[in-house]
């Protein structure tokens, strides 16, 4: 019978596999967790966070917004036409 865990060191173990650069077949076999618990009890543990109405986030990458005011002359353009230049 294998090791039994707590639902913390699973969510550890779920973490660690999730940044991790290998599967999770392999990453169970180093473990050496049995690939069908290990998905069982990922899939518990996210109805459990579903149902307690929070969801683990990640800030992947962070943004800034920067917002500009172009400063605008308050001004009267007045354009004077000579008649004998106009071309109508």
């Amino acid at each position: 019978m294998g090791k039994r865990r707590t639902n913390q060191e699973w969510q550890t173990l779920i973490e660690q596999s999730e940044s991790s650069s290998l599967s999770t077949l392999a990453f169970c076999k180093l473990k050496e967790i049995n690939p069908s618990t290990f998905y069982a009890k990922r899939q518990q543990l996210n109805k459990i966070a579903i149902s307690q109405g929070f969801v683990k986030a990640e800030v992947i990458e962070k943004t800034t917004k920067y917002q500009a005011q172009i400063a605008t002359a308050n001004m009267t353009l007045i354009v004077k036409c000579h008649e004998k230049d106009a071309k109508y």
